[in-house]
């Protein structure tokens, strides 16, 4: 059954069949010895354009997941996807027996389809993840359980473990971690919505996430937002997620960091935390500067032939993030237009193919 809505429209599975009751009544143990009845509801939201290909890898991997049925729902925002998206989405929840939601909208980014995974959800946390990724087992259960037993933090990140291989980027970016929570100073300085977990009030109280044209950090934005309201963020110790796409060429990476570091200079003008652009740029090009030591202090992991290999890589990781940082800047200087939630960008603009809306500054 669809019933739509503007531009929306939900989608519930399993529309000619009864509610199964039989997850209600089994005994689950949902957090430290609760029962299933009592653990928090969770909605699970999927930012989507284009991901035929991965996408019911992700949905498979959440379908199996330990947390009680009848507690979480999954919401896959398909943001004007060209491909069969949607209708793999369909087919792949097809046989499940938990409630799903699919949310149709014009393109208009990752931080526009959060928005709406986050409107359309039920649940008191609002779980995310990328469509080209899959969860652990336990993933629900370690956001929900580390949220339930800190009642003053916003969010929760997992681990995060990028399973793309076949060059040289890809290795780089695995053996640095570059998928990441980011910690300063001992705190969690923000969270990667590849694998978190945020109360749906805090987010509510924070305006969700920034829809603003060309800010492509929209996930770090989020996090520093939320600190800036008094929240914490934690890391939860398990409950991982495997990233199975990246970046597979330079220009991919450069690509990337650009928008990473234009997101930054649009962005931080709301931020409390001391990331100007002016110390960005600092910082970044610092690392410029000291690419060859930096890949020098990676040869005990991988190997010297290996990290000297890596040295071009940071050079172009950092050199395309000052160049990011001074065209979004410049962009701040003549003004910018702010997309509204009923307009759209082009798709190539909004999305990558396969990365599927995954965002973080460095």
């Amino acid at each position: 059954m669809e019933r739509r809505d503007g531009n929306h429209a939900w989608t519930l599975s399993h529309p000619r069949q009864p509610p199964q009751t039989a997850e209600l009544t089994r005994p689950h143990v949902a957090l430290d010895g609760a029962p299933a009845a009592q653990a928090p509801v969770v909605s699970v939201v999927i930012p989507a354009y284009n991901c035929q290909r991965t996408l019911p890898r992700c949905l498979s991997s959440l379908m199996a997941q330990t947390y009680p049925r009848a507690r979480f729902e999954l919401i896959v925002v398909d943001d004007g996807s060209t491909d069969a998206t949607a209708a793999r989405a369909l087919k792949a929840v097809r046989r499940w027996g938990g409630r799903f939601q699919l949310v149709r909208q014009t393109n208009g980014g990752p931080a526009r389809a959060r928005n709406a995974g986050i409107r359309a959800a039920r649940g008191e946390i609002v779980a995310f993840i990328d469509a080209d990724c899959t969860a652990e087992r336990d993933w629900l259960q370690q956001i929900a359980a580390s949220l339930e037993a800190h009642a003053d933090a916003a969010g929760v990140g997992g681990p995060l473990e990028l399973r793309a291989a076949g060059s040289l980027v890809a290795s780089y970016l695995g053996t640095t971690a570059f998928y990441r929570h980011r910690l300063r100073r001992g705190q969690v300085d923000y969270l990667l919505t590849a694998n978190a977990g945020f109360r749906r009030e805090a987010l509510r109280r924070v305006g969700g996430f920034a829809e603003e044209w060309g800010a492509w950090c929209e996930d770090a934005d989020l996090s520093f937002r939320l600190r800036d309201a008094g929240y914490s963020l934690l890391l939860a110790q398990e409950g991982g997620v495997s990233i199975l796409e990246g970046p597979q060429s330079v220009r991919a990476l450069a690509s990337k960091l650009f928008r990473y570091g234009h997101g930054s200079a649009v962005l931080s003008r709301r931020w409390g935390n001391g990331r100007s652009p002016a110390v960005e740029l600092l910082r970044h090009a610092g690392a410029v500067a000291l690419s060859p030591a930096l890949a020098l202090r990676l040869a005990p992991r991988v190997g010297l032939g290996r990290a000297l290999a890596f040295w071009p890589l940071i050079a172009v990781e950092h050199t395309a993030f000052v160049c990011g940082l001074a065209a979004g800047t410049l962009r701040g200087c003549w003004g910018g237009r702010r997309r509204g939630a009923g307009s759209a960008v082009s798709p190539g603009t909004a999305h990558a193919a396969g990365e599927c809306g995954r965002a973080g500054a460095q």
